[in-house]
């Protein structure tokens, strides 16, 4: 059976652009969808992240967030409940990606040691997106750089976003889609072109405007570019339309 990737919209955020796109798009504020993916068609379903309720999230006062359904009846498009859900890929450990993980009991979930460690003791200017209550406790599978979780199913080391962010690279009847580790929307992976007068070297991507390291989230989205057939944007307004992946 072929792999199939499924967006799952439980909620969206209200950010400032530029939190997603280093040094453009300041002053302008925009909803952006809050999503976890389902990967069917795999010896079991996989779940990337978890997204999060307006209930948890709203509590961290970070940016405003509105519910569009809750995880269950989000699961239930796909025929899944949450006890049904044995393995949930964390991209990463800021609250957005993991509020709605203790709502799974029987699952394990994959992570990055450096993202973890990271999260457990989180440099001050991050603590307020790591919260550990969401995420303590959980029954973690920890891996340490690329890794193969099953046939069809690759982990993509892609740091810089935060200390320990993987992509999960899918094989589809289409190709590789890459499900990326890191916030970002399709215009990280398409910058505008640079006025006429830039002569030097121009972007290839731009690195999300939230980073532990900016040129190490640069290589990461390169990285991305070069591998993925198919790119899904952690944050990307068009996942809303998006049934599965491929169509």
């Amino acid at each position: 059976m072929p792999l199939t990737i499924h967006p799952l919209i439980p909620s969206r955020l209200a950010v400032e652009s530029g939190r997603l796109t280093y040094l453009r798009n300041y002053g302008i504020r925009k909803w952006i969808p809050c999503p976890f993916y389902v990967i069917t068609g795999a010896a079991e379903p996989v779940l990337v992240d978890t997204s999060g309720s307006e209930e948890v999230m709203s509590k961290m006062r970070i940016e405003p967030v509105k519910d569009v359904m809750s995880f269950e009846d989000a699961l239930a498009t796909v025929g899944l409940r949450p006890k049904d859900v044995t393995c949930v890929i964390q991209t990463h450990l800021m609250y957005d990606h993991c509020a709605n993980a203790k709502l799974m009991p029987n699952a394990r979930f994959v992570v990055q040691k450096r993202e973890l460690d990271f999260a457990m003791d989180p440099h001050p200017m991050f603590a307020g997106v790591y919260q550990r209550s969401l995420f303590e406790g959980l029954k973690f599978e920890v891996v340490d750089g690329d890794h193969e979780l099953m046939p069809g199913i690759e982990l993509l080391l892609t740091p810089g976003h935060t200390t320990g962010g993987q992509s999960v690279a899918v094989t589809t009847e289409a190709g590789r889609a890459i499900i990326t580790g890191f916030c970002c929307t399709r215009e990280n992976f398409q910058p505008q072109k640079s006025p006429a007068w830039v002569t030097d070297r121009v972007p290839e991507v731009i690195p999300p405007g939230i980073h532990t390291d900016m040129l190490q989230a640069y290589a990461s989205l390169v990285r991305v570019k070069e591998l993925a057939d198919i790119i899904v944007p952690l944050h990307d307004p068009a996942a809303a339309g998006e049934k599965q992946i491929p169509e």
